[in-house]
């Protein structure tokens, strides 16, 4: 099992975390934390997640976000945290891409 490190945000019962690769250090993790939308200041002594930082209600319940490990629904585009608004595309379904050539295919013969 490898062990993650982790940068959790400091707002009063906020959940949010934000789970880094395993092999990044604790300064990496931070600023990888930093580029997807993590207000660290301070060097490093206070940390927000991007739902608190930009004034909005803490995590309150985890989910599958790997922004701040909070809870999502299903969008139009893919699964969109309810705290963070991060959207994780829906992965290829790869039924579309076999009618997608089917179509070709039948778009070739008629020609």
């Amino acid at each position: 099992m490898a062990l993650h490190r982790a940068v959790g945000c400091d707002t009063s019962a906020c959940l949010a975390l934000y789970l880094a690769a395993p092999q990044l250090g604790p300064d990496a993790a931070q600023h990888a934390a930093a580029r997807v939308g993590w207000s660290i200041t301070a060097g490093g002594l206070v940390n927000r997640c991007p739902s608190c930082a930009r004034g909005g209600l803490p995590v309150l319940e985890r989910g599958d976000c790997p922004v701040c490990t909070g809870s999502t629904f299903d969008g139009r585009d893919g699964e969109r945290c309810h705290h963070c608004g991060h959207v994780t595309p829906y992965p290829d379904d790869p039924d579309d891409d076999e009618e997608h050539g089917e179509q070709l295919h039948a778009a070739e013969a008629d020609r």
